[in-house]
């Protein structure tokens, strides 16, 4: 009895400390022994993700290569049929590695996917690969390349479209998201195409009415007054 008994806590030991073998080795978990017997076991993955957008300002020498996390309203804007560009970077600020990331980018209305890494669905409008192996402190950039539609695709009765696109990083039970908006100008044409010119603005004239007429009589008293002069002189 006493050999079952000690055969049966042998094994009950061992299978503890496999079972902790494999949850360290794992990654997903840092499991300490405590005293008494056991152990604990904490999550140490993190994992983030940051989307950014192309700013579409213009200089000498062409766009300015600058990648920023929103263009607002009042920032440069994107037009119809213009290329967009987004990058997306996820990080692994963990102590383990990452054996499978998914990450999930979500392109918005009113722009058409051209090249991205993994699949893109066109039902869902989203784009979906994986990272594997994710080393701690490692960071892994992607370019996501779109296109926006054409005007006639546009709605009409709004000049500018303001659109978030949104990336989601996945790995095991965490998750991680980030949004990078932007803005659409559609300029407003007339029915024949032309686009639409606000209407001058209005200068106020000098007065010509009634009431200048007495100033009109005094240019030729000035006239006379001038001739006496020179003669006298």
């Amino acid at each position: 009895m006493a050999k079952i008994l000690l055969s049966s806590f042998f094994a009950f030991y061992v299978s503890l400390f496999l079972a902790g073998t494999s949850l360290a080795s794992y990654g997903s978990v840092a499991c300490q022994p405590i005293y008494g017997g056991g152990q604990t076991c904490v999550t140490t993955e993190k994992i983030s993700i940051n989307k950014t957008v192309l700013n579409p300002l213009k200089s000498k020498g062409g766009t300015t290569d600058v990648f920023v996390d929103n263009l607002s309203i009042n920032d440069p804007k994107y037009a119809p049929t213009q290329t967009v560009k987004f990058q997306l970077t996820v990080t692994n600020s963990g102590n383990s590695t990452l054996n499978t990331v998914t990450v999930y980018d979500i392109l918005p209305d009113f722009v058409d996917f051209v090249s991205g890494p993994g699949n893109f669905d066109k039902n869902s409008r989203t784009l979906t690969f994986n990272l594997s192996n994710l080393n701690p402190n490692e960071s892994r950039t992607y370019t996501i390349v779109g296109k926006v539609v054409s005007p006639t695709s546009m709605p009409s009765d709004q000049g500018v479209v303001c659109v978030v696109n949104q990336s989601i990083a996945k790995f095991s039970d965490q998750e991680s998201r980030d949004n990078a908006q932007f803005c659409i100008e559609r300029k407003v044409t007339t029915k024949g195409g032309l686009p639409v010119v606000p209407p001058p603005s209005i200068t106020q004239t000098p007065p010509t009415g009634p009431e200048m007429l007495p100033l009109i009589g005094l240019i030729p008293t000035a006239g006379i007054g001038f001739l006496l002069r020179r003669k006298s002189k």
